[in-house]
């Protein structure tokens, strides 16, 4: 889940004798990235994609409440912590796997961010019934005390722009557009 921003906590957290379950996904095959060192770095890599194009079909969420289910049944201790980075949609319902369970979720916010100050109130979320910042008060913060519907709605807003920014032709993807 947000594999070039989570793969460095995965390898510190290895380094340090953790066990990493590490669950990637990717909409399609053409964009999987860091398989080699995500496993070097994993106990378990689950790779999917919501296509089936690459690894296992489908979305993090299932195989998150999969290795959950796993756990239980096989009376093995339960994870002490889910670190989840990507689209807000997915980490909504991957607080919604992780809250019957009491599993300390910790998501990372990427919204608009205009100025870094948090002037601007563009990255605005609220948590814990509180207004936050994401550029000054996060990226980072509890899932199970972020406010996902309003943070949608606010997201929504920007549709139009991102619509139009899924227009550029990215270099990186072989001239393929991003959207």
């Amino acid at each position: 889940m947000g594999c070039a921003i989570a793969y460095p906590i995965a390898k510190v957290m290895h380094e340090a004798g953790i066990e990493v379950t590490f669950i990637a996904g990717f909409r399609s095959a053409d964009i999987v990235i860091l398989k080699e060192e995500l496993a070097a770095v994993s106990d378990k890599l689950i790779i999917c994609t919501d296509d089936g194009t690459y690894g296992e079909k489908g979305f993090t969420t299932q195989y998150l409440q999969q290795e959950i289910d796993a756990n239980i049944a096989q009376g093995k201790r339960q994870f002490d912590r889910v670190v989840a980075i990507g689209p807000d949609i997915m980490m909504k319902f991957l607080a919604d796997v992780t809250r019957p369970y009491g599993i300390s979720t910790i998501i990372s916010l990427d919204p608009i961010m205009v100025d870094g100050t948090g002037m601007c109130g563009g990255c605005r979320v609220i948590v814990g019934g509180e207004t936050k910042f994401a550029c000054v008060d996060g990226p980072d913060f509890d899932a199970h005390q972020v406010d996902f519907d309003s943070l949608l709605k606010r997201a929504a807003f920007y549709k139009d722009e991102q619509d139009k920014a899924a227009e550029h032709i990215c270099r990186m993807t072989g001239g393929k557009r991003n959207g």
